[in-house]
């Protein structure tokens, strides 16, 4: 996902939503599926699950929970102190992506009672924070998303559809390791240890259905079924006992 050297008309067309593990939650991946794919990203990020405990908003030293003064681009510490722009400041990675940043440094830390538990910065400095603007509009559009009745059905899907496969493979199948090398022997092994994952799906499917119908038919027929076994057991001890016993079983119908 991260290649820009791959388009999708390479493959094949990509679908509305893109569905992925919080293993691909990153700015460059959201960037590429929004601008350059203009399809929508439904994947968590490796925080989501943690931002939306209770524990996490309990965190007053955490600049997500300060109090935010858009007008003045401040924040309010929680000492009552502002929070102060400062500079702007780039990151590359070492796939070549930059990222942008917005440092701020509170107005004033000396004799902050607090000052302990809010930074570990020396005493002559101020705390200072960054926050990555874009990387928080995009994590807000996905937190959207996902909450939506909608496209958060979509998400929940995955967990049924793609992830017991990876379940089915180390469990049922003992695929734990890939048995060759090379990226063409790979791609076979996995061709193989797939179509195996899909004939397995297929026949448990398959067996799951003809278990339904037979029971179906035993429920809906279990009368008849009834009735002509007991004729048929009732016709074998006719050989052995007296007529009388098999008419009063039959014509009596104590065997229906």
């Amino acid at each position: 996902m991260t290649n820009n050297n791959l388009d999708e008309e390479d493959f094949f067309e990509l679908p509305k939503y893109i569905v992925a593990d919080a293993g691909y939650g990153s700015e460059q991946n959201y960037e590429d599926i929004m601008r350059k794919r203009n399809r929508t990203p439904l994947i968590t990020y490796n925080q989501y699950r943690k931002e939306k405990k209770k524990k996490h908003k309990n965190k007053v030293f955490h600049v997500d929970n300060w109090e935010y003064n858009e007008v003045e681009d401040t924040f309010t510490c929680p000492n009552g102190k502002k929070v102060l722009f400062s500079h702007i400041s780039h990151r590359t990675d070492k796939y070549g992506f930059t990222r942008e940043f917005k440092g701020y440094e509170c107005e004033d830390c000396s004799g902050c009672p607090l000052r302990s538990m809010c930074t570990k910065a020396k005493e002559r400095n101020n705390r200072k924070v960054f926050r990555n603007e874009k990387w928080e509009s995009q994590k807000e559009y996905v937190r959207e998303k996902l909450s939506d009745e909608k496209t958060g059905e979509i998400y929940g899907k995955r967990k049924i559809y793609v992830e017991p496969v990876f379940g089915f493979l180390k469990a049922n199948l003992g695929f734990t390791r890939m048995s060759v090398r090379g990226k063409e022997k790979v791609n076979n092994e996995l061709g193989f240890v797939f179509m195996a994952v899909n004939l397995r799906k297929y026949t448990a499917n398959n067996y799951k259905s003809r278990l339904e119908n037979e029971n179906d038919f035993i429920k809906k027929g279990s009368k008849r079924i009834l009735f002509a076994w007991n004729l048929f057991f009732n016709y074998f001890l006719a050989s052995f006992v007296p007529a009388s016993f098999f008419f009063l079983g039959v014509i009596g119908g104590e065997g229906l």
